[in-house]
């Protein structure tokens, strides 16, 4: 019997269901739940009510994600999840690295390539409904959007998809920002599914203990 279970979402599923094998049961979740907390809390302790079972592990493809994985709790089965802030922080590697480019570079904004058209890109939120703003107070509405931002930090791989990065780097451009390449650490993504899970790099819960704030 398969030692585990996998729930993630579209941000990193691209990276975790590879090495979890295709033995391993899988639920992939909308990347757009990220956007409200409470509701993403709550489909996570649904899918878990249905995937959970005695003796059978439950890997957590997410990261505290706002605080919606805190207060996740399964009756059966222990439930394991990377210890870092949210899905920039798994896609670096450890929370630690994450938060090193936090304070080095406090105006930063993440991308990863496959969230160019989600809920994840703070641009496809700044275009909705644009069309109906006066195109003399577009650039104003948008540079108010991204006040707090100086760099667009581009999360690739060794071999990152030309085209979006392309799209990444116009976007930078058209916005007036710097373009910072950091690269991936999957490592951390691969001994979530591969194990060991140390208390270190891991949260780990036992049946009806919830997920806390970490």
């Amino acid at each position: 019997m398969t030692r585990f279970k996998l729930i993630t979402c579209n941000a990193l599923a691209h990276i975790l269901t590879q090495p979890a094998g295709e033995e391993v049961e899988t639920v992939v979740l909308d990347i757009a739940l990220h956007v409200d907390p409470g509701r993403l809390r709550a489909k996570l302790l649904e899918q878990i009510a249905f995937l959970e079972e005695p003796g059978m592990d439950i890997v957590l493809g997410y990261g505290l994600c706002g605080r919606g994985l805190e207060g996740v709790v399964s009756s059966k089965s222990r439930l394991i999840m990377p210890r870092v802030d949210d899905c920039v922080g798994a896609l670096l590697g450890s929370r630690r690295r994450h938060r090193e480019f936090q304070k080095n570079r406090p105006r930063c904004y993440f991308l990863e390539p496959r969230w160019l058209d989600t809920e994840l890109n703070i641009f496809t939120e700044i275009m909705k409904g644009m069309d109906r703003i006066p195109v003399h107070r577009r650039d104003e509405i948008a540079k108010q959007a991204l006040k707090h931002y100086d760099t667009l930090a581009i999360i690739c791989s060794n071999e990152p998809d030309s085209d979006s990065t392309q799209r990444i780097e116009d976007h930078a451009a058209d916005f007036g920002l710097r373009v910072l390449k950091v690269p991936t650490d999957e490592s951390l993504l691969r001994r979530l599914v591969r194990g060991p899970w140390s208390q270190t790099e891991f949260v780990i819960v036992d049946p009806g203990e919830p997920i806390p704030f970490f």
